[in-house]
């Protein structure tokens, strides 16, 4: 088991949005590090591939709309989708339990790659020391000693907390009363909504595009409907909805 967890500490790493070994950021942070695949290799891993699916939807859909700006997290999602879904099927946890657990998970790994920005100002601070003079070696060691940092302080408190991980939350599962656990559930279960409302706050400009979204869902959950199916008609009628619009306001001009 330990070695599996090493694995899944050293994806943690990888994933991370200042690892440069799968093509920089769009192979480790914006590949590794989305909570869906991170939870789909956890759960090759460990051996349980329903339930990393079930938690790594639950938390993509609710960091979805979450951006990084100048690399600044509001949430380290990478942590989040290896972490909160190892340490789901590890202590046997219900997934639907997943989304608040990623709350805490997500904040320590912010607190680390706020600490690692803060470290590594030396190191480039140093760099530019060795390239005023002309020492090309001094640079490029420059350049490797940051990533020994981030290798350290990401992957020794991911083995950590997986390590002390699984019994700290069978205790503390068992300790919950019935009626808190299910609040606790209630409000994991509200934040991917939340998730999914703040990326449509971004992405929808038209308000007619939200009853088309409404439409959707009200034909998946009530009727029964196919998601794909149901995925295609509001692809199509969203198109003839921009086409006309479109050929109206060139009328109007």
């Amino acid at each position: 088991m330990i070695i599996k967890l090493v694995i899944i500490a050293l994806l943690a790493y990888l994933g991370a949005i200042g690892a440069p070994w799968f093509f920089g950021t769009t192979g480790g942070f914006y590949t590794l590090g989305r909570p869906l695949i991170a939870s789909a290799l956890v759960g090759i891993i460990l051996g349980d591939i329903p339930k990393a699916l079930e938690v790594g939807v639950l938390i993509q859909a609710m960091y979805i709309g979450i951006i990084t700006p100048g690399a600044v997290m509001p949430f380290d999602v990478d942590y989040i989708g290896y972490l909160t879904t190892a340490l789901v099927i590890l202590s046997n946890l219900d997934p639907k339990l997943a989304p608040t657990l990623a709350v805490p998970v997500g904040l320590i790994g912010v607190l680390i790659w706020n600490t690692i920005w803060v470290i590594n100002v030396y190191f480039a601070h140093k760099a530019d020391r060795y390239a005023e003079k002309a020492d090309y070696k001094g640079v490029a060691l420059m350049n490797i000693l940051p990533q020994i940092v981030n290798f350290a302080l990401r992957f020794i408190p991911a083995l950590i907390i997986l390590y002390l991980g699984k019994g700290f939350l069978e205790n503390l599962v068992t300790s919950i009363p019935p009626f808190i656990n299910h609040y606790l559930q209630v409000v994991g279960g509200m934040l991917p909504a939340l998730g999914i409302g703040m990326l449509l706050n971004m992405v929808v400009k038209e308000k007619i595009y939200l009853g088309i979204f409404l439409l959707g869902f009200l034909m998946v959950e009530y009727l029964k409907l196919p998601i794909l199916a149901v995925a295609l008609f509001g692809g199509v009628l969203s198109l003839f909805w921009f086409k006309f619009t479109s050929v109206d306001t060139s009328r109007e001009v």
